[in-house]
């Protein structure tokens, strides 16, 4: 999966910047959700790894399903993408293509896992500390582990806090055993 954001990056920031420039950010959010769907169907997935199946079969496929939805610009993105034998990624590329959309609009989404169901006070707490860390509008979803035994894991982006409790006794385990 890493090899395929890789691959993504650079055709969602391209879209990101086209879609800034030309203030069509929820158009094009809409657009790559959709080709992103059409990728991720098994069957496209088979047809477009068939050594039978040309480019611009593949390409017209998508362009039939898109329709009119489809912008020129849009549209432009896949023959690159489908010329660069990259289609495959075009999940990744909306992800992020989201992911720099939400940057911009200064909201970020936020995982918080707990082993217990968080109270409206500590939900309250968490949000204000995590929009202040941020300086943005913190999305968050709240998750359930037993597993952890207490305590709680933050996840926003790349940035992760584990302070739960089995976190911090694996830790305790892993200094005990050296």
């Amino acid at each position: 999966m890493a090899e395929l954001i890789t691959i993504a990056r650079p055709y969602a920031e391209a879209a990101f910047d086209v879609a800034k420039e030309e203030n069509k950010l929820a158009e094009w959010s809409e657009q790559l959700t959709s080709l992103a769907a059409i990728a991720s169907d098994d069957a496209m997935q088979a047809f477009m790894v068939n050594p039978v199946a040309t480019e611009e079969e593949v390409l017209d496929i998508f362009v039939g399903v898109m329709g009119t939805a489809l912008t020129n610009e849009a549209k432009n993105l896949l023959t690159i993408m489908s010329e660069n034998k990259r289609l495959a990624a075009l999940s990744d590329v909306a992800e992020l293509f989201e992911q720099l959309k939400a940057e911009d609009e200064k909201r970020v989404r936020a995982t918080v896992v707990s082993a217990r169901k968080a109270t409206v006070e500590q939900k309250k707490k968490l949000s204000a500390a995590l929009n202040a860390k941020f300086d943005a509008d913190v999305e968050i979803s709240y998750e359930e582990d037993p597993t952890l035994i207490a305590g709680i894991k933050i996840k926003v982006g790349d940035w992760v806090v584990d302070g739960s409790a089995r976190s911090q006794l694996n830790k305790l385990g892993a200094a005990i055993a050296q």
